[in-house]
């Protein structure tokens, strides 16, 4: 064979048992499905969508291939070309992504063109320190069909952050637009005014300390309080880091008032034990401890119900919850009966405390009802016999005659007395 021919074969070979995706060749037989997801299915004409082909290997793992899938469309509705949907005129279309034989089909609605107009737009931070993640909100309204609009903000006239913001049909949508603050100045979105910003130094707001409770339940939600300080005359937003047993567990933003305020942000710790909390505010570090107990657990330990209530009798249902388990927490505890929630009540409760609740209940139709009382880990249930209450007919099947016959006799007698 000479290398032509074996230059040829490979060539053939490669054609036939090969296949390209986006990042690397794969054999044609390691593609078992092809999952094909347009970012907008419902675009207005004229408008431009993402569109994704991901193939599933044999192996489990996945590669995409849409630059390179085999498009089939309606095309004077809808084009896709480099990973891109063209929506060309109003219309419906099938629009097929085919890859080593396997195929994946959306349908695309193209809608009229989109009439997209400003509404509104919000910023309310008077101060940010340096470095410090800004916002501000547009919002837009649209009348035509789904599209889309660039949205861009200013600060002293220099483009901070542009973020696209799509439409639906006849709907409005706010967006939120972040950036981070480095720049002082007037902040202004679609030729709107939003009030200045001022970029303050680190150095004019500090963390004076830290108060937590002192213990808490596992996975159970608690507020750590911190005492900032702002040197400013004006309110400032900065960013704050807790660190729990040398984990860094979150960033969070806090508005600290001109001269300083108390702010809180809210953790839940997953694991039992002594915890060292550490909170970062620049160069400021404070430390706190508490202790995590075992989780709650709310045990229904008794349920007082009456055996038989009479059908339409409104009865009382008692309850007593105990939290068996190793901290305070709060939960819902329901009154249920025949599978439908007549009432719940909240209880707080610490450790080996215990809570007696009254729930009322009216039960209508005679027979059996299930009752049950539940609380997130445990239920109590049994079993409430509503019994037929029979019309009072006065004894000969007329409902009210008896009661008649002696008003008309009362009657009688009065006149007789008269006329004496």
């Amino acid at each position: 064979m000479t290398g032509a021919d074996a230059e040829a074969n490979m060539d053939l070979d490669f054609d036939n048992y090969w296949t390209a995706t986006d990042e690397y060749p794969i054999l044609e037989w390691q593609v078992q499905d092809v999952d094909l997801t347009v970012s907008q299915p419902s675009i207005g004409e004229g408008e431009t969508t993402s569109v994704t082909v991901e193939l599933t290997l044999d192996d489990g793992s996945s590669v995409t291939a849409t630059e390179v899938a085999d498009y089939d469309s309606e095309e004077a509705v809808a084009s896709v070309s480099d990973g891109w949907l063209d929506a060309t005129s109003i219309g419906q279309t099938e629009l097929t992504a085919t890859v080593a034989g396997e195929s994946d089909t959306v349908t695309v609605e193209v809608l009229e063109p989109p009439n997209i107009e400003f509404v509104d737009a919000a910023f309310d931070t008077e101060a940010a320190v340096a470095g410090t993640t800004v916002e501000a909100t547009a919002t837009y309204a649209n009348t035509g069909g789904p599209g889309s609009e660039t949205v861009t903000v200013l600060v002293d006239g220099e483009d901070v952050t542009t973020s696209t913001v799509h439409v639906d049909a006849d709907g409005e949508t706010a967006t939120t637009l972040e950036w981070t603050a480095d720049a002082s100045g007037p902040v202004e979105i679609e030729g709107q005014d939003l009030g200045d910003l001022t970029v303050a130094d680190p150095a004019n707001v500090s963390l004076e300390s830290i108060a937590l409770p002192d213990e808490t339940a596992q996975d159970s939600e608690y507020e750590i309080d911190l005492e900032l300080s702002n040197d400013l005359e004006l309110a400032v937003v900065d960013t704050v880091e807790l660190r729990v047993d040398g984990d860094r567990v979150a960033t969070e933003r806090v508005e600290i008032d001109a001269g300083g305020s108390t702010e809180t942000i809210t953790y839940a710790h997953d694991e039992q034990g002594t915890a060292t909390h550490v909170v970062e505010l620049h160069d400021d570090q404070e430390t706190g401890t508490l202790e995590v107990l075992p989780p709650a657990e709310f045990e229904l330990e008794a349920l007082d119900v009456p055996e038989t209530v009479d059908e339409g009798e409104r009865a009382t249902i008692d309850a007593t919850v105990t939290n068996v388990g190793g901290g305070a927490d709060d939960a819902e505890i329901v009154l249920v009966t025949d599978g439908e929630t007549v009432e719940t009540q909240s209880v707080t409760l610490a450790a080996d405390e215990s809570e007696r609740l009254e729930f009322d209940a009216t039960f209508g139709d005679a027979g059996e009802i299930d009752v049950a009382v539940e609380s997130p880990d445990s239920e109590r249930t049994t079993v409430v016999t509503v019994e037929a209450v029979e019309a009072d007919d006065g004894g000969d099947g007329m409902p009210g005659f008896t009661a008649s016959v002696a008003l008309f006799a009362i009657a009688l007698a009065v006149i007789a007395t008269r006329r004496r």
